[in-house]
């Protein structure tokens, strides 16, 4: 049965000491603090939305006098500053006060503040929920900006780790109209739009949810935006904003009327370098979109709610990296409070009588306007400084970039009729025939079925077989460029029309002579050989070739017996340059006389892995997971290890094995992989983490 994981609020994360004291500390602020900010705009705008409520609340705070600059935000900023902004003037109306009203609103932004961190526990798995804590909790930019200064864009930051979220879970379209209720909210969330639309596009096994993930987007953001462009005061207030302008501040002239804009052009330029990823891991994604919202950020005069959008991505980057990306980070945090304290509007603290505003207005009299200046110039260096880190430790160094710089090449070789083909198509079941470009042998026989060669050759012996081709195309496809290749077609015994073969993701290089040349087996991430039990082997040949490819059974055999010394001679030697020895037997193989199909025996599968240091770890999981029977054999002087495995699994177990032993390559597989029952799941399985194991020198 499956267990029901626990809901947010029983996060054990909110039971710490830290949540606790930082959630008390945010109640002591909104009721001690009145930002100057929402006292002079955002109140009035609510105050008179409620008190005279209308279709239109922009046009009707404008005619009755109000300002332009009171509330820049959508429809969807609004619903969410409604319930807390009506239970305060409800208040406010019942005991003939004025305070309620702002308390309301600032509750309001709590439920924001507590959604983000909710998010950001479930979007950055950590073990270390203390740290995120004192990351986001205890955020000083967080603190500063939304309880002393009073800005909102914490509402909009929710709603786009929750879009980042239930992408994250291959919910495209509900990922979509969440991003769509966020550009509802604040269009600037747009910024992220094009970064989720890459990670789907570069991800084969992701490009079918864009379409959903993009329409869901368009339909909520125009269905919730534009009936009010049809507003002259929405069109003024947030679309007429002046924060829209800001992004084209930071220009350089070109002659005399034109101007090139550089906010738009580094954004452009950060766009387009996300697109040149060969793939894209989540991870990524994040960090390239942190880096977006950095370079505009700190590209314009960016008012103190800006900042709030940098939030989550120094909370990823922290988490992820060393003690230099936290203190880097305070550092950048600290010049940011210190600068927006003297220009920035503050708050007052009405029960305590005090007012700080004039003596800090004093204060920043007296600072020279080249001081100011110096200032920004420290906190955009640091900003600049935390991107470099940034691009050094979250994509030049992840794993999974550098990984996906080149194809994953696996080489698989065995005798005719040992299962070259099924463990191909299992393999490509796994990763997704999408992401998967398989070169077959076959192919590469220099004749057809019909060709008086064979009475001499058979196809065991190289000198039946293009092997050069062969070489060359795998290695020009692990180069990134496509083939051109015939098709051998087993039912009919010809080659068909030569037929492109473009590069992917994944290679699968199968045949009798996979691993025939040294400078090839050098190149395969893993190579694999199938030493199938003879008895198994000849009955699993003759009811292919007899019942699936047409030949006689008198034919079979005799090819059976004429290939049996080129076996011997050019097939088995492979064995030995294999990183993974497959043999798969009968349990009994008596049995095999009495069935009318082989694919009914009962088999136990007995592994020979070269690099055996991963296997006490499989060990575990195939009994605890699988339920399976094993005995390991180790060989100390060569590590070698052999295991025997024995028992019946089903594919949903081998999907659980596997996102145990390799959970850093499911972002690899495809979104449902083709998990199979029985002794090709394990051999799937098996493969799996020798990938792993092989990747890894990669990034050593």
């Amino acid at each position: 049965m499956a267990l029901t994981p626990p809901r947010p609020w029983q996060d054990p994360m909110l039971r710490l000491p830290a949540f606790r004291v930082g959630l008390l500390l945010r109640l002591a602020l909104i009721v001690l603090l009145v930002p100057k900010i929402q006292q002079e705009w955002f109140l009035p705008f609510l105050d008179h939305a409620i008190g005279t409520p209308s279709l239109d609340p922009w046009s009707s705070f404008l005619a009755a006098g109000g300002s332009a600059l009171a509330y820049p935000y959508g429809p969807v900023m609004l619903l969410a500053h409604l319930p807390g902004a009506l239970l305060g003037w409800l208040a406010d109306a019942a005991t003939g006060g004025h305070a309620f009203l702002g308390i309301g609103f600032r509750l309001g932004l709590l439920g924001a503040d507590l959604a983000c961190l909710l998010l950001l526990r479930r979007l950055l798995p950590s073990d270390r929920p203390r740290l995120l804590l004192w990351l986001y909790w205890w955020s000083p930019i967080v603190l500063f900006v939304t309880y002393w200064n009073g800005q909102t864009d914490l509402v909009p930051i929710a709603l786009l780790l929750g879009a980042l979220l239930l992408l994250r879970r291959d919910r495209a379209a509900a990922s979509g109209g969440v991003l769509g209720l966020a550009l509802a909210a604040k269009l600037s969330m747009a910024l992220a739009a094009p970064f989720m639309a890459i990670y789907l596009w570069r991800n084969k096994r992701l490009r079918s949810m864009l379409p959903p993930f993009a329409a869901a987007c368009a339909v909520v953001a125009a269905a919730l935006t534009l009936p009010w462009t049809a507003s002259q005061g929405f069109m003024s207030m947030v679309l007429g904003s002046r924060e829209f302008g800001r992004v084209f501040d930071l220009a350089l002239p070109v002659g005399e009327e034109l101007k090139l804009y550089l906010t738009p052009t580094l954004y452009l330029l950060a766009a387009y370098a996300a697109w040149r990823f060969r793939r894209i891991s989540f991870e990524l994604l994040i960090a390239s979109t942190g880096l977006s919202f950095f370079l505009v950020v700190l590209g314009t005069p960016a008012p103190p709610g800006w900042y709030l959008w940098l939030v989550p991505f120094l909370v990823a980057h922290q988490l992820q990296g060393d003690r230099s990306a936290r203190v880097l980070a305070g550092g950048f945090s600290l010049l940011l409070i210190a600068m927006h304290v003297f220009i920035s509007s503050g708050a007052t603290a009405p029960l305590l009588g005090w007012n700080p505003a004039p003596a800090v207005a004093a204060v920043a009299a007296r600072i020279d306007p080249h001081v100011h200046s110096l200032w920004m110039t420290l906190v955009v260096a640091s900003g600049l400084v935390l991107i470099v880190q940034m691009l050094r430790e979250r994509i030049a160094r992840n794993d999974y970039y550098r990984i996906a710089q080149k194809p994953l090449v696996l080489g698989i070789a065995g005798d005719s009729g040992s299962g070259k083909d099924t463990l191909s198509r299992a393999l490509a079941g796994m990763f997704g025939e999408h992401s998967v470009v398989h070169v077959s042998g076959d192919d590469y026989h220099i004749w057809d079925r019909y060709a008086p060669m064979w009475k001499g050759l058979t196809h065991l012996n190289p000198r039946a077989n293009d092997l050069q081709r062969f070489n060359d195309d795998v290695l020009a496809l692990m180069d990134g460029k496509a083939i051109v290749c015939r098709r051998y077609d087993h039912g009919a015994g010809r080659f068909e029309a030569p037929s492109l073969l473009p590069k992917n993701d994944v290679i699968i290089a199968s045949g009798l002579h996979a691993l025939h040349f040294p400078r090839l087996r050098r190149r395969y991430d893993v190579s694999v050989y199938l030493d199938v039990d003879e008895r198994l082997r000849r009955a699993w040949k003759i009811h292919r070739d007899v019942h699936q490819r047409g030949h006689s059974l008198e034919t079979v055999s005799g090819s059976l017996q004429r290939r049996a010394p080129d076996s011997q001679r050019y097939i088995h030697p492979q064995k030995a340059a294999a990183s993974l020895v497959l043999s798969l037997q009968p349990v009994n193989a008596q049995q095999l006389e009495r069935l009318e199909s082989p694919e009914h025996a009962r088999l136990k599968l007995v592994a020979l892995i070269r690099n055996g240091s991963y296997h006490e770890r499989v060990a575990r999981i195939l009994i605890g997971v699988c339920g399976l029977h094993l005995d390991v054999q180790l060989a100390e002087d060569s590590g070698e290890v052999e295991m025997s495995i024995e028992g019946d699994v089903a594919a949903e177990d081998i999907a659980l094995a596997a996102r145990s032993l390799a959970p850093g390559l499911q972002e690899m597989l495809d979104v449902r992989p083709a998990w199979e029952d029985g002794m090709s799941g394990i051999m799937q399985l098996l493969v799996l983490v020798q990938i792993e194991e092989a990747l890894k020198n990669r990034i050593q």
